[in-house]
């Protein structure tokens, strides 16, 4: 079986419009588990609007989360991260560990609004990265400007983004028109990762394996590994334990 890492998801309970109990994040453990995945960060919003809760919450219902997670599984590791909406005060708040990074490593995964222009998208990205971030754009497919026009993706690669995207848009979930666009993606190698950017266990579940399976069969097995699995490696790696004890390879 493989062991997938999901990038990217809402499964931290009563913080954001992800899982609203703990009951809805162990099913959710449950779900992701079946799935083959196997680490996970989960990703709540930093949002004016869908979420904003502070580090020590965040970090206090991380703790239950992981006994959840070591009933569902002995191998089932779970990070936090956040899923930050950018907006001109977050490269400072970023700064002063106000708002969460993936895992405590300099990555930090970023949304803008859908419709945003391309050239505000690349000034917000260049200001949190003079703060010596390293970005991870978040599910580049839905921004307009970037499905619109692949060289705008290609641009960000360039900048030293990393490029998230989501499974279920592999499959085809989000039309046609994304599809497409993220197959694109791959076939000029610009994917870093994958996330579910699953919310709950029903109506956005996190499910990872058949995208996978497809990822497989029309890239091979080690391209599939390497934007499933190996490159989010970089963000699972700490020389030390965190703050409950729990270490991060």
């Amino acid at each position: 079986m493989e062991r997938y890492v999901d990038t990217h998801c809402h499964t931290l309970p009563e913080v954001d419009d992800g899982a609203q109990s703990m009951e809805e994040a162990r099913q959710m453990l449950q779900i992701a588990y079946d799935e083959g995945i196997r680490r996970i960060i989960v990703t709540p919003h930093h949002h004016p609007r869908r979420g904003h809760k502070p580090p020590r919450i965040l970090r206090s219902q991380l703790r239950l989360l992981r006994e959840e997670a070591a009933k569902v599984g002995e191998d089932l590791r779970v990070y936090l991260g956040t899923e930050v909406y950018f907006g001109q005060d977050v490269p400072e708040r970023l700064r002063d560990k106000k708002i969460l990074t993936m895992n405590r490593t300099q990555f930090v995964l970023v949304e803008f609004s859908h419709a945003d222009p391309f050239e505000y998208i690349c000034q917000g990205i260049q200001q949190i990265q003079m703060k010596g971030f390293e970005v991870i754009l978040a599910h580049i497919e839905r921004y307009h400007c970037m499905c619109d026009d692949i060289e705008n993706a290609a641009h960000m690669k360039d900048m030293g983004v990393r490029i998230q995207i989501n499974a279920d848009s592999i499959t085809g979930e989000n039309g046609r028109k994304v599809k497409r666009f993220v197959r694109q993606l791959m076939d000029r190698d610009l994917v870093f990762c994958v996330g579910t950017d699953a919310h709950s266990p029903k109506s956005r579940p996190p499910r990872m394996r058949k995208a996978a399976e497809y990822v497989k069969k029309k890239y091979g097995e080690e391209y599939m590994k390497k934007i499933f699995f190996s490159n989010a490696r970089i963000m699972l790696k700490r020389r030390r334990k965190d703050e409950s004890g729990q270490s991060s390879t």
